[in-house]
This record gives structure tokens, sequence and C-alpha cells, in this order.
């Protein structure tokens, strides 16, 4: 056997694999360039693109220059030509204090995707200038790295002012990369580059010009790139921080109108068993609505164009709306990619609003801003390709904290459209079917107009008495709808509580599952023996027991269940208001037990009603679901649910829970009664709606209050 020692030797066209696969496409590589300037403690950088020709051929030439500290031969030598380089990973933050926006040491290689050849041009803080020549093709051509040769020059004391500049050359198929619409989404991408959030950010310009470019709208023209006018014009805005806890402090503005008061908002957010705080969060998060209206009153406070600097119609709105639109992602003030690219909808916002369709908003309709801290604070890293975030516990932590932000914005502006008849009306399906069949109003026009005509008055009587009898006969349709509803609304509900049904039938089903061997095994045992066992005889006796217990226990949680799956309702009966109440509470009792939530009753055993005792159950049902669900989001003192029954003139229940409870807006529009809000972040909206319409049915109105104590609604039932 013969040993040997060797070593790895890298391939000429990883280079071109570093470039070319990891830099992904031509915006990443003019962003990655950009990064490098600022880390270079530049003022600003310049990018031009000229277009000339070279032996008659058309050429791309892209120059990217900036005034930073440049680089020195032995950096260039070691650090610079060094794919993969730890150098800024050492090192974190530049000699200016700037936090190293490139640390994996392969952006340089951007300009491999960019053109053909690329000389670079630096002169360091001494005078020292070097100057480098490469021919990427050279690296498809060479079988290793180390047959590559590079180009280096050095001349040392010259009057040159610092900085770098790189020169490279694109033709054909690395030139026909650049279209129109390449050049239009590259100003998108570098206006969308440094966050509108770092109001202090230390200077960092970025210029871009395009000399004889073949577009028009671009020849000759010389950018100052800064942030998009349009974001100014917002409709709602909610921003602020969010400490390493989970703690936001923030502030929500309504721009939808002039005058309108701002709103702070001070909420803990809890993350999941799967979730991380992810270290101090800056946000910006705003939201235009994009109905005609909106549109119009976007035009009306001032729109304009950033290249033409003239007004804009309706479509120019919404293109620019189309551009801009996204949750952008930074780490200290600079972009991270694709987050905020048009169709990266990573907060998943359109899935959401398809199930809430009233409530939220689409991916669309928001322009964000987000500013994470660096990898070793917020343990959010990046991954090598640059195309985002790896998605560990601490982004889907960083996902959770502003998906509930945003829903702190949609509530208010919910809210805000409802109360103004900007939104999207929803009505109590009950009532407008009630109206359906109302004839009331029919009769008095067809009385009204007989009468002008002088029609004699016993045929409009008979006229009436038909329609009359044709309102009885339908009515009885009424009323079969109505009963329908109220089955659906009482499996709705049934639904909503199916965690109760998994969490107290589990364990009478875990016992069957386990006992049940054990009983086969102990009877083949025994007849295999043929003889009187009496430890046998004892241990089957007691499973049987067992097994009869935890049957009854499971046939108890199906009684408590069944009210609200009835497939017929019958007539309605006298029921009592107590009795009610403790079947309710029965439903939720190890919920209840396990979250340590105390419930009190007090309402006297005789008061009675007439109706179905079903719809008492489907409201109140909906009303503990939800004061179990807060009650487990907080761990502020005594846990508590309380009822009283007050029996005057009228019924009233005073339903009450020691919970978070409700805004005092959303109680004054109405909102939480509408189908579709939610404070849940991942509610369906539907609890409070069914429990209005239920309440209703008996005759009765459900009505909610603000207490500084928790959630407060009254039930006032009709003798």
């Amino acid at each position: 056997m013969e040993a040997q020692i060797t070593k790895i030797r890298p391939a000429a066209r990883l280079i071109s694999t570093i470039g070319e696969d990891l830099i992904g496409d031509v915006y990443a590589a003019i962003v990655e360039l950009v990064k490098n300037s600022y880390d270079a403690d530049s003022s600003k950088v310049d990018i031009v693109f000229r277009y000339t020709k070279v032996d008659n051929e058309d050429v791309l030439k892209i120059e990217i220059e900036d005034d930073g500290h440049g680089m020195s031969n032995e950096v260039v030598l070691n650090a610079w030509l060094v794919p993969a380089t730890k150098d800024k990973v050492n090192r974190v933050s530049s000699p200016g204090g700037r936090l190293f926006q490139g640390k994996k040491g392969i952006g340089r290689y951007a300009a491999a995707v960019l053109g053909e050849t690329l000389i670079l041009s630096t002169v360091d803080l001494k005078g020292e200038k070097t100057e480098v020549l490469i021919n990427w093709s050279h690296f498809e051509s060479k079988e290793f790295l180390e047959d590559v040769e590079i180009l280096v020059t050095k001349e040392e004391g010259t009057n040159n002012l610092s900085g770098t500049k790189l020169y490279i050359t694109a033709s054909g198929k690395k030139m026909a990369q650049w279209g129109r619409s390449e050049l239009a989404s590259l100003t998108n991408e570098l206006r969308k580059l440094k966050s509108p959030l770092l109001v202090n950010q230390d200077e960092f310009q970025i210029n871009l010009a395009f000399i004889d470019c073949p577009f028009e709208e671009y020849n000759n023209n010389i950018f100052e790139i800064e942030a998009f006018p349009i974001i100014e014009l917002f409709d709602y805005k909610i921003s602020g921080v969010i400490t390493e806890e989970g703690i936001v402090n923030a502030l929500y503005e309504n721009n939808a109108e002039p005058n309108l008061p701002a709103d702070v908002i001070n909420i803990k957010i809890e993350v999941s068993r799967n979730e991380q705080y992810c270290g101090p969060i800056e946000f910006d998060i705003r939201v235009f609505d994009r109905d005609p209206e909106a549109i119009s009153n976007l035009i009306d406070k001032g729109l304009i164009d950033p290249i033409s600097n003239l007004a804009v119609g309706k479509r120019d709105a919404r293109r620019m709306l189309d551009e801009v639109y996204g949750v952008n992602l930074y780490r200290e003030g600079f972009r991270i990619r694709p987050y905020g690219n048009g169709g990266i909808d990573w907060l998943n916002l359109d899935k959401d609003r398809i199930q809430n369709f009233s409530l939220r908003v689409s991916n669309n309709q928001v322009v964000g801003f987000v500013n994470i801290k660096p990898e070793r604070i917020s343990h959010l890293e990046e991954k090598s390709a640059r195309d985002g975030l790896k998605e560990n516990a601490y982004y889907f932590g960083l996902v959770r904290l502003l998906k509930s932000v945003l829903k702190e914005l949609e509530e208010r502006r919910f809210s805000y459209r409802q109360k103004t008849g900007k939104g999207r009306q929803t009505k109590n399906v009950s009532q407008e079917i009630q109206n359906l069949f109302d004839y009331s109003t029919l009769t008095d026009e067809v009385s009204k107009k007989l009468s002008h005509l002088q029609i004699d008055e016993s045929v409009v009587k008979e006229i009436s008495k038909i329609i009359h009898k044709d309102a009885e006969r339908k009515s009885k349709f009424l009323e079969n709808i109505q009963n329908t509803i109220a089955i659906y609304q009482g499996q709705a509900t049934l639904g909503k509580i199916v965690t109760v049904l998994l969490h107290e039938g589990r364990k009478p089903v875990h016992y069957f599952k386990q006992q049940s061997p054990n009983l086969s095994r102990w009877l083949i045992h025994y007849k295999a023996e043929r003889k009187w066992d009496n430890d046998l005889y004892d241990d089957i006796l007691s499973r049987l027991e067992n097994f009869k217990q935890q049957s009854e226990i499971l046939a108890d949680l199906f009684r408590r269940l069944d009210p609200l799956a009835k497939q017929n309702r019958g007539e309605k009966k006298e029921f009592y208001i107590k009795g009610a109440i403790t079947k309710a509470l029965r439903i939720f009792e190890g919920k209840l037990n396990d979250g340590n939530i105390l419930n009190q009753v007090e309402c006297n055993d005789d008061i009675k009603l007439k109706g179905w005792e079903e719809d008492l159950l489907i409201a109140l049902t909906n009303l503990i679901e939800n004061s179990i669900y807060w009650l487990s989001q907080t761990n502020a003192g005594e846990k508590k649910i309380k009822i009283d029954v007050v029996d005057n003139e009228e019924i009233i229940i005073h339903y009450k829970d020691s919970g978070p409870g409700i805004e005092k807006f959303n109680i004054e529009s109405g909102v939480i009664f509408e189908p579709g809000f939610s404070k849940k972040l991942d509610g369906t909206g539907l609890g409070l709606p069914i429990a209005g319409e239920a309440i209703e049915r008996l005759n009765g109105t459900i009505t909610a209050h603000h207490s500084d104590a928790g959630a407060y609604f009254t039930i006032e039932l009709k003798k």
C-alpha cells in the first residue's frame, strides 16, 4: 500500500461559480459593488453606464467609482484577490466605524456577472496606486485557479486622492442584459438600497448616469438616487421599535384625510415554541388603499413623477405603487435582497388576505422598511448565495413580530374604513333575510298607488289581503332558513372549539388504545391455561371498570358539545338561564382548569326565558372561547371570567373577564361584530358576529363596553 499527501486544487471556473452562480443577477451584482464602496468609508459612489464602440462593435462600459480609503497593494494581493477571505469577518467594521455590509468575501466577483473584463484602479490613503486587469474568460479556459495569471501594477507616492474605480467592459450577451426595463429595475433597486429609517445615517450618496444611452428617457441623464417620493403620501402608517423582549413602542398615523389624530401603541408580543426574539427591530410600515377614490386622493396629495417632475394620472400612480410595494428588510441601513421585491411576499400577506379579505391588506398595498441588527445580535444569518436569510427560529420570530405589528395597523384601518363607509359593508345575515320577507313596505306602496288611481276601497283591501296571505305562506320558509342558519352557526362554533374535543377526548382514546392489547393478551392467556387465576381476573375486572369510567368521560364530553351540533332545533321552549351558562362553561372545563382560569356565576336558579337554549349556548361559547384565548396571552394578575345575571323588566347578562380587554376605538366603530374582524393573528373573525346573531334570535342584543379591567359585554334579553 502506498500513501501520499496531496492538496485540494480549486478549479479555475470556481470564480465564475462564485460570481455568476452565487451573486444571482445583474442588480445584485451592482448592489454588491456599491456595498463595497460603502465599506470603504466613501461619501459617494458614482455608477456610469457608458455606451460606445470598440473595433466597430457596440460595447457597454460600466464605471463604478468611490472616494473611500482605497486599498494598498498588500490588501489587493492578500485580501481582494483571495476568494472568501475572512478579512471583514475578523474586523467587523471599517476604519470610519461603518458596520461592514459585505462579509462573505465574494462580492467583488460580482463584476464577472456584468462584463467580460475588469480593470481595478485603487489608491490608498498614502497615495499608493494599484491596478489589476482581469479577463474573466481565462477562468474558463484554464484548468486550475493557480494557472490563471493576473496582471497587477503598483505605483507609489502618487498625488491622486484615495478611492477605488472599477472599469467593466460588456459586449454581446453581457451587454444585452441591460434593456430598457432592466435599467428601470436597477434604478428602483438602488432607490431601495438605503433605508429611509436611518435619517441620521452617515452621508453616502449614490449617483447613476447614462452616457449615449440608446433609450431616450435615460440618455445623458444623471440621477441622484433618492427614496421614492410616493412613500411620503401613505394612507396609513405604523412605525416604531420592537425590543429584545418583544415589547412594541409604536405610533399609528392615519393620513387618509387631514388632521386625524395619531395613536400611541405599547404592546407585548409573544412568540411560539419554534420562534425566537431576534434583537431590537426598527420598523416603518406604510399602507396604501388602491380603490379609485384612494388613488385620486393620492394624486391630490401632490404625487410627482421623479423623472419628469410632472403630475401623474391614475395609471401612472398605480404604476409607481407597483414599483415600490413590498416589505423591505435592511441590516444597519442596507437592504437585504430579495425582501421587498414586488413578487416576494415573505410575510404571506396575500395568503392571509384570502382568509380575511375585509380586514387584511395585500402585499401590493404595503411599503415597509424593517431594520435588523448584525448577525451576532439578531442571529438572523444571510445565506451565502445572497438570496435572503436562513429560515431558523429567529427568522420565524421576525415574521411573527412584524405580522403582529401590521395587525395593529389593520385593525385601526378597518375600524376607520367601516366608520366612514369606505370599507366593504358587511351586514347582519339574519336581518337581511328578514328584510327580504318583509312585505309591509310593498303593501303600503301598492295601497298608496291604487288610492291615487281612485280604485275602489274594497279592491285595495282585497289586493292587500292577497299580499298578506303570501307573506304568511312565505314566513314558514323564512323560519326554515333562519333555523338552518342557526344550525350552521352552531356547527361553526363547534368547529372553533374543536381544540376542546382534541384536548379532553385524547386521554380516554389513549387509554383505550393502550389497554386494549393488554385485555386481549390476558384473555388469550386465560384461554390457553384453562385454569382460574384470581390475580388475572382482578386485573381484567379493574381494566374494564377503567374502560367504563373513560367511556363516561368521553360520553359526557359529547353530551356537552351536542347542543352545538343539533340538526333539528324543534320548537321554542322555556329554559333556565343559569343552566345554559353552566353548560357553556362545562364545555371548556378542562381548558379552564389547565389555564388556572376561575369562573364565577351570579344568577338565580329560577330565571327562565322562552326560546332556543342553543342560541344562548352559541353566544356564550364564543365569548368564553375568546376569553380563554386572551387570558392565556397574559401573565398579569388573577385570570377570571365573571357572569352576573340581573332579572328586571329584561334579563341582562353581564359578562366580564380579566384579560387585556378591547380597545375603545374598536368598540365605538362597532367593527368587533363585523364578520372578518379579529384581533387574533390567525383568527376567522366569526365568533362575535355569530354570537350577535344568536342573541338576536332570542329577541335580544349584545353590546361591548370599554373597560380597563378586561373585556365586558352585556346581553339584554326581552322576556
